[in-house]
């Protein structure tokens, strides 16, 4: 028998919030209850594991009777059965899971179990104007911070809360099924078990671009959004998902700046990011001009110097600000 005092292993708190899960779904019968009795007087540490579950769908907040997250629920009560091995009176219930990684961590948040001492404050990282830094948490994730960043940390007792204030930072997530990691980003939350993704504050849209893994993302009175590796959401009026170039959105961390065919008003808001002399589009022959190219980031002049050499633009340069206007046809 598994000594009391011992925590339960990941299959068992699995299979616990499955139980408890399987409790508030239509048709739990005496025969459902029977069962679930003599489950938990097989072991201790499925008392313990049972006792430690709770309404998950609490902690998505309005965000629980959202068709996504209802398959995502059965979807974590079928993963639950099939841990169980087939002890469950009533058969599973087998439905598409567009959702699947928020099965994942509907259990996680099921399960929460203690496993990092509670903080009662909040650890907040910045970095300055032109500043990189790389933190590693408690938990073994690491996150890395662009210039200008602020991040605010905070490990509950259910979740790692993470929330990125300002700026730009990549996110590797220790894995962890006992703990969603959430990070919120203005009115998004992006919530993952063990993944990597990078969030981008700094411009008007809010952008999450998903490394590898599976991610949530939980929208304020809006749908969820479910992204997998390579593809990247912008936040705007209306959010789009797409195929995102990594090496472009992660190109910050080595100090570099990529663009592939952009406006070059955009291209002129990420510059900017990384001078303190500050590039302008002065007209709108300028802003209709596309950019390709990489470039080091806080070197403004080789990117004016490379600008007005290949597209029919023109520097007024001063010494804290130069603007871009399209050249003059020639006569």
């Amino acid at each position: 028998m598994t000594n009391a005092k011992s925590p339960p292993t990941d299959a068992v708190l699995e299979e616990a919030a499955g139980w408890r899960m399987r409790m508030d779904e239509p048709g739990w019968s005496p025969a459902d209850e029977a069962a679930l009795d003599a489950w938990l007087a097989e072991d201790a540490a499925h008392e313990d594991a049972f006792a430690r579950s709770g309404d998950v769908w609490d902690y998505f907040d309005e965000h629980a009777a959202a068709p996504e997250m209802m398959r995502a629920r059965r979807d974590a009560i079928d993963r639950a059965q099939r841990q169980a091995g087939g002890r469950w009176a009533e058969r599973a219930l087998r439905l598409p899971a567009p959702a699947r990684i928020a099965a994942g961590v509907a259990a996680a948040a099921v399960l929460g179990a203690g496993a990092y001492p509670l903080l009662d404050g909040k650890d907040v990282y910045r970095t300055d104007f032109g500043e990189r830094r790389v933190v590693t948490l408690a938990d073994g994730s690491r996150i890395s911070l662009d210039g200008e960043t602020k991040l605010v940390v905070r490990y509950t007792k259910g979740a790692r809360e993470l929330k990125l204030v300002s700026g730009q930072a990549r996110f590797d997530v220790a894995r962890d099924p006992l703990r969603p990691f959430t990070v919120a980003a203005r009115d998004q939350t992006v919530v993952a078990t063990g993944t990597a993704f990078n969030i981008d504050v700094s411009a008007p849209a809010v952008c999450v671009t998903l490394i590898e893994g599976k991610a949530l993302v939980l929208r304020r009175e809006a749908r969820p959004i479910e992204l997998e590796g390579g593809e990247q959401l912008i936040v705007t009026a209306r959010p789009v998902v797409e195929q995102a170039d990594v090496t472009e959105a992660t190109a910050w961390q080595q100090g570099k700046i990529i663009f592939d065919d952009e406006p070059l008003a955009k291209a002129v808001e990420r510059v900017n990011r990384y001078s303190e002399r500050k590039v302008t589009v002065g007209d709108a022959a300028a802003r209709a001009e596309r950019v390709s190219g990489v470039f080091d980031a806080g070197d403004v002049d080789a990117f004016v110097e490379a600008v007005t050499y290949y597209l029919p633009v023109e520097a007024a340069v001063g010494p804290r600000q130069i603007v871009l206007r399209g050249a003059p046809a020639a006569g």
